[in-house]
């Protein structure tokens, strides 16, 4: 799920972390001695934890909902639910769409951590629009470079075309 040939370094890194509930999430924070607030900067209804803030954060599940559609059904809701997406015997035999997906999954998360430190650190906000506009330029930008895996296979760019763009 983390280290394959088509990811971005830093999005595999932060989705490294999280798996490994090491970054510094306010619960996490909190339970260093830190007096940090413990709501979710992106909601403010829960907790922030890793689980929370990755899949269980309604914002959060508005961006994968964007993202959402024919392969993904609905948004997973932990990386054991993203590992089973995975794992399914149409994504699995096709190569392109098993690189879109780990991408898509690694700069969903990417994104979402950047947004919540930057609405804690620079005290700007962005709408989950915007976040999944982010993710898709991320995704696109990458697929763009990879070349199709053989002659009879689709592109990883056009695979991901197939998936329903973010609304604007």
């Amino acid at each position: 799920m983390v280290w394959f040939k088509e990811e971005i370094p830093r999005c595999s890194f932060i989705t490294w972390m999280a798996m490994l509930s090491r970054l510094p999430t306010r619960d996490r924070l909190a339970s260093w001695g830190l007096a940090v607030p413990l709501q979710c900067v992106l909601c403010s209804t829960e907790f922030e934890s890793h689980p929370h803030l990755f899949f269980g954060c309604p914002y959060v599940g508005a961006v994968w909902s964007r993202f959402c559609g024919h392969v993904i059904a609905s948004p997973p809701l932990s990386f054991q639910e993203a590992a089973v997406i995975l794992s399914n015997h149409q994504v699995v035999s096709s190569a392109s769409l098993l690189a879109v997906i780990k991408l898509l999954l690694q700069c969903i998360i990417y994104c979402v951590w950047r947004e919540r430190n930057s609405r804690i650190f620079r005290r700007e906000s962005s709408s989950e629009a915007a976040v999944a506009a982010r993710v898709d330029r991320l995704v696109r930008d990458r697929l763009i470079s990879i070349p199709p895996p053989s002659d009879a296979a689709p592109s990883p760019l056009l695979v991901y075309f197939r998936i329903p763009p973010p609304d604007p």
